[in-house]
C-alpha cells in the first residue's frame, strides 16, 4: 500500500506515501459532518495509503464521527490530541509515523507544524476557512477537502501542482 511520486523540479524528487494524516474539523468535517461524498473518497484513498485522523475535538463531535468512520472504513486510526499544545502533538505524531512518507491534510493554525513535517502537506481553504499560519506551512492549498482526496486519487494533479 502506497502512493509514489516523482516530482520534477523539487529537493526530493522520489517521494513514496505510505500515509495520510488528517485533521478532523474544519478539513475532513465541516460543523461537525462529513459530506457523504468526502467518505466515498476517503474510502478509495483508504484502500491504498493508511489513514490517521487527529483532533482536538473542539466541536466535542469525534466520538460519533468516529463510529461513522469506522463502519466504513475498516482500517482507520482516530487520536484525540485535545491540549494546549496540539499543534506538537499533531507534530510528534507525523514524527513518530516517519515523515517522509506522510501526507498531511489540515486548516488551522494548529495544523501548521504537522503540514511543515510531512512529506507533502496539504491545506484546505473550505467553508470553515484556513489559518495564514497552515498557508504558509502547506506545499498546496485546495478549496475543500474533496479537492484534497481528489489530489491522492488522481496523483498527476498533485505532480502538475507541485513540479518546479
Amino acid at each position: 500500500m502506497s502512493l509514489k511520486l516523482i516530482i520534477p523540479g523539487r529537493k526530493r524528487q522520489r517521494i513514496k506515501l505510505t500515509k495520510l494524516v488528517l485533521d478532523l474539523n474544519g478539513t475532513l468535517a465541516v460543523d461537525g459532518i462529513i459530506n457523504k461524498n468526502t467518505l466515498f473518497l476517503l474510502k478509495k484513498v483508504a484502500a491504498f495509503l493508511e489513514v490517521h485522523i487527529l483532533t482536538a475535538d473542539t466541536l466535542g463531535s469525534a466520538v460519533k464521527l468516529s463510529r461513522l468512520l469506522k463502519e466504513n472504513i475498516q482500517k482507520i486510526n482516530i487520536q484525540v490530541v485535545g491540549n494546549r499544545y496540539t499543534s506538537t502533538a499533531k507534530a510528534y505524531y507525523i514524527q513518530s509515523l516517519g515523515p517522509r512518507e506522510v501526507m498531511a491534510v489540515g486548516n488551522g493554525a494548529n495544523d501548521a507544524a504537522m503540514l511543515k513535517e510531512s512529506a507533502v502537506g496539504i491545506a484546505v481553504l473550505g467553508p470553515e476557512g484556513c489559518a495564514v499560519e497552515a498557508l504558509r506551512s502547506a506545499d498546496l492549498v485546495v478549496k475543500d477537502i474533496d479537492d484534497a482526496l481528489y489530489t491522492i486519487i488522481k496523483p498527476r494533479r498533485l505532480i502538475a501542482a507541485l513540479r518546479n
